[in-house]
């Protein structure tokens, strides 16, 4: 069987190439667990464990385990976040495909995911700032940030370890990370959402009911964009 009978998309290519050798894997929002099966059928991950909140998609990752034969391979769990996992069971945690916030909260949750024994994978479709800013309050490094493309959309991997420094950022300075300007694709990444940060306050001065805070975070990061934009093309 090919990998494109499973239908992975370069999303999910991009979460699992980041997976070392070896691991015990944790999915958390596992949906149809995709990311385990292909692991496992790659003989990537030593285990797995695929984690859902919801009894649909957890249906679903079961009817994957049983199309690809891992059936015994892959531990199906119902709960939300991290409360289904031990500490001791996985070494590294797959949390994707939810928003920045969400994961923040699952990470808060269940602080020893932070404990840096632990390797993150986190793909925030969107609040990547608030996540960014979240890690740096809780001592979380982002040690590799990955891009991809995937249709019009392109989407960022981190790769997170805990046990560093805790930092008080703001969220404009948390609209990119220092690992992110590293990807071979940050200056078509960091020129969209200049773009469109651009747009928004435009609207908002525009707009006939200021909204000044609002206002002033977007401007912010128009700043920080358009300086690390700047910078990437001297280089």
């Amino acid at each position: 069987m090919q990998d494109n009978r499973m239908h992975l998309t370069p999303r999910l290519r991009t979460i699992m190439e980041q997976v070392p050798q070896g691991a015990r894997l944790a999915d958390i929002g596992t949906d149809h667990a995709l990311i385990p099966a292909a692991l496992l059928r790659r003989k990537r991950i030593a285990s797995a464990i695929a984690s859902d909140i919801r009894t649909g998609p957890l249906e679903s990752a079961a009817h994957t385990a049983e199309q690809f034969g891992f059936e015994s391979e892959i531990s199906l769990r119902l709960g939300a976040g991290l409360c289904t996992v031990k500490p001791e069971e996985a070494d590294t945690i797959v949390i994707a495909g939810m928003g920045g916030e969400t994961i923040a909260q699952i990470l808060e949750d269940d602080p020893w995911a932070l404990d840096g024994k632990h390797l993150l994978l986190l793909q925030a479709m969107t609040a990547q700032a608030q996540l960014r800013q979240y890690l740096a309050a809780h001592g979380g490094i982002i040690q590799k940030e990955t891009l991809c493309r995937e249709g019009k959309r392109m989407y960022t991997v981190m790769t997170v370890r805990g046990g560093g420094d805790y930092v008080e950022k703001s969220l404009s300075d948390c609209c990119i990370s220092d690992a992110l300007l590293c990807d071979p694709l940050a200056a078509d990444y960091l020129a969209r959402l200049l773009s469109r940060e651009q747009k928004i306050c435009a609207s908002l001065e525009a707009a006939q009911h200021q909204k000044p805070d609002e206002l002033a975070l977007h401007r912010g990061n128009v700043r920080v964009l358009s300086d690390a934009l700047n910078e990437l093309e001297k280089e």
